[in-house]
């Protein structure tokens, strides 16, 4: 199947292709909309006025001090479109929130990574996130809090911070962001066909299965937002591919979760200080490496891996994985093929639960960690998926009473429930069992937020007049 080059589109939101590398600060403004049509027209003005980037825009040269996205939560949609707004049609983990139970139990938000401990998510009303990014905190802020300000119809609630590392390594140390899926129909993805046929092979990705509005890999269409035809009466949108009466909303736009992710460093490396027992390869830098799943240069700890392409390998010839441990972080979040049936069925299986990761550090009163950001198709396959499924999954591929040493949810024993707090090591001839693995990474806050296209971003600018003309009764002879 041929893909369209979607990467120079104007009509997606910028920060999807573009990481903004010359603009290494970002404030996340969270907001409330308290004003529907003020900030309606706030936000025309600002599309007239190019003032949310569009992946057509390319990275910023020097004299551009400032670059700004936007997304909303489901309760931000419903309260800008109101009976616009179709909940049916949006995936339902959208819908229902982060914070929901079920969606809690399933991400593992319980005990230290539970709502109610967070900075933000848990208590506010989060309609949207404005995402500005600018040379300086400073500028970044002031842009910010400019746009989210009584007079344009909208009350900042929060606002937390990233930024940019150059050096590409994350908190604890490890080198970030190697492995990305590319998508099919981009340059870069018919470079990497060229030059490097076995990085293609796990990372290219149909469109669909990060964008909406294109065939994703099983060749369909992934399901897309619906909304109001009688809102649309300028036709800004197109026809929605399953109701002809009805307009996508979605084409074009991806769904967002947004995560403050606390990362102790202090107890990460104390922990392999004391864990490492200086024999051999057993050293606090080894181990550490072995619990992430890669080298802390970014190297692949695969057997058919070089260190000249560190993203050009599998797994199927380590499915015991003594070079890249079964429960390792890496292995558990892009599983890649390990011959399950076969090194193809595995690796389609695969490339089915793949995320976009546009993260970046913040440090904020003694703390760091990771802004972290994704986008996917459908939260519930693919960011929903991987957490549960692979992350947090204490008996993954075999193991038993661990989850993902880094990111995943350990639990002390209680209630007759043994603990999970281990990380297994597969050696010869015997295995290395880490213990008592105390909790690295604490979520701080979250959201699931949808990024809609520029043009849907039209459509919620002008919503709010069309209702009113629809509601009015027109003129008819002989009335006064």
């Amino acid at each position: 199947m041929t893909y369209p080059d979607l990467s120079n589109s104007p009509n997606i939101q910028g920060i999807f292709f573009r990481g903004y590398v010359k603009l290494d600060h970002t404030a996340y403004g969270m907001f409330r909309v308290t004003d529907r049509l003020a900030f309606q027209d706030w936000l025309s003005k600002l599309l007239k006025a190019d003032g949310i980037t569009s992946a057509a825009e390319r990275q910023p040269d020097a004299g551009v001090v400032n670059r700004m996205n936007i997304a909303f939560t489901a309760a931000g949609l419903k309260a800008l479109l109101q009976d616009g707004f179709m909940g049916e049609s949006y995936d339902h983990s959208f819908t229902g929130g982060m914070v929901a139970p079920e969606r809690s139990r399933i991400l593992g938000d319980v005990e230290v990574n539970a709502p109610q401990t967070w900075d933000w998510g848990c208590h506010d009303d989060i309609h949207g996130v404005l995402m500005s990014f600018a040379p300086s905190r400073e500028v970044a802020e002031t842009r910010l809090r400019d746009c989210l300000s009584a007079n344009n119809g909208a009350e900042c609630t929060h606002v937390t911070f990233g930024r940019l590392e150059h050096t590409q390594h994350e908190p604890f140390g490890f080198k970030d962001g190697i492995s990305q899926p590319v998508l099919d129909g981009t340059p870069r993805a018919k470079k990497l066909r060229t030059e490097r046929p076995d990085e293609a092979r796990v990372s290219i990705v149909p469109p669909g299965e990060l964008i909406l509005g294109y065939a994703d890999s099983t060749g369909a269409l992934p399901e897309t937002p619906a909304t109001s035809a009688g809102l649309d009466p300028l036709g800004i949108l197109p026809p929605h591919p399953e109701w002809s009466e009805r307009r996508d909303f979605g084409k074009d736009g991806s769904y967002l979760v947004l995560r403050t992710l606390k990362q102790d460093t202090d107890a990460f490396w104390n922990y392999c200080n004391d864990a490492a027992t200086g024999e051999g390869e057993d050293t606090p830098i080894a181990l550490a490496e072995k619990m992430v799943g890669r080298r802390i240069n970014g190297d692949a700890m695969a057997p058919n891996a070089t260190p000249e392409d560190n993203n050009s390998f599998d797994f199927t010839d380590d499915r015991d994985g003594k070079h890249c441990p079964i429960g390792s972080h890496v292995r558990r979040s892009n599983n890649r093929a390990v011959n399950i049936q076969s090194a193809d069925v595995s690796l389609d299986v695969t490339m089915r639960h793949r995320i976009l990761r546009r993260a970046r550090i913040y440090e904020d009163a003694g703390e760091t960690g990771l802004q972290f950001i994704c986008f996917n198709a459908s939260i519930v396959r693919q960011f929903e998926f991987m957490q549960s499924a692979w992350c947090n999954n204490a008996f993954f591929q075999g193991l038993q009473k661990e989850v993902d040493p880094i990111i995943g949810t350990h639990r002390q024993a209680a209630f007759g429930l043994d603990a999970i707090d281990r990380y297994t090591i597969p050696r010869s001839p015997y295995r290395r069992v880490l213990k008592k693995l105390p909790q690295f990474v604490t979520v701080k806050g979250g959201a699931y937020f949808f990024m809609p296209s520029l043009a849907a971003l039209r459509f919620v600018a002008q919503s709010c007049r069309a209702e009113q003309a629809l509601k009015t009764p027109l003129n008819t002879p002989g009335t006064a």
